[in-house]
């Protein structure tokens, strides 16, 4: 089995310029020194196939007792349709709101998916967005209880979700970051 390399998943995001360093307001409000942009990971579809390799090995227990990968639009889009493709799983998405036209859908999945999803973002920080994500896609009559990011900023996310009875997973950590910059 390979072992997943924090510190090298973390320079790969370093080098293609993910991972910057500066004054940056987040989509929190909270202001940071360091931005995690990974919607430009798939720009680097050799890096973004070795981090989804990686996701799946790390994950690869939590996956096989799910039905489908959920992505939080955007961010988590492409996560949870690569992983999914790589696992074998249906893939689907949460907007952001209610679309007003077609089918008029907030949840885009199979209706026929059934069982527990795990729900997919790029990035957490305060865990809003995953857990509004979760609320609907429970409202859905969908199964949440595991959300996966690749980043967790370590700034309440994890709380508020076990509080909505969601296990937050992450390949990464802001103090995985932090540390290889300071090296």
């Amino acid at each position: 089995m390979i072992r997943v390399d924090k510190t090298r998943i973390a320079r790969n995001l370093l080098l293609i310029g993910a991972v910057k360093k500066g004054k940056f307001r987040l989509s929190s409000g909270k202001e940071s020194d360091i931005y995690i942009d990974l919607r430009i990971v798939p720009s680097h579809p050799n890096i973004f196939r070795w981090i989804v390799e990686h996701l799946f090995l790390e994950f690869y227990g939590l996956l096989k007792k799910k039905s489908a990968l959920i992505g939080v639009a955007t961010g988590g889009i492409p996560w949870a349709t690569a992983l999914a493709y790589r696992a074998g799983l249906p893939a689907g998405y949460v907007r952001p709101r209610r679309k007003e036209y077609g089918l008029t859908r907030r949840v885009e999945l199979d209706e026929r998916v059934n069982g527990s999803v795990i729900l997919i973002d790029d990035v957490t920080t305060t865990g809003k967005s995953l857990a509004e994500a979760a609320d609907v896609l429970r409202d859905e009559g969908i199964v949440v209880d595991t959300a996966l990011v690749i980043v967790d900023r370590n700034e309440g996310a994890r709380d508020l979700l076990r509080e909505k009875g969601v296990r937050l997973h992450s390949l990464l950590s802001i103090s995985d970051i932090r540390r290889l910059l300071e090296n």
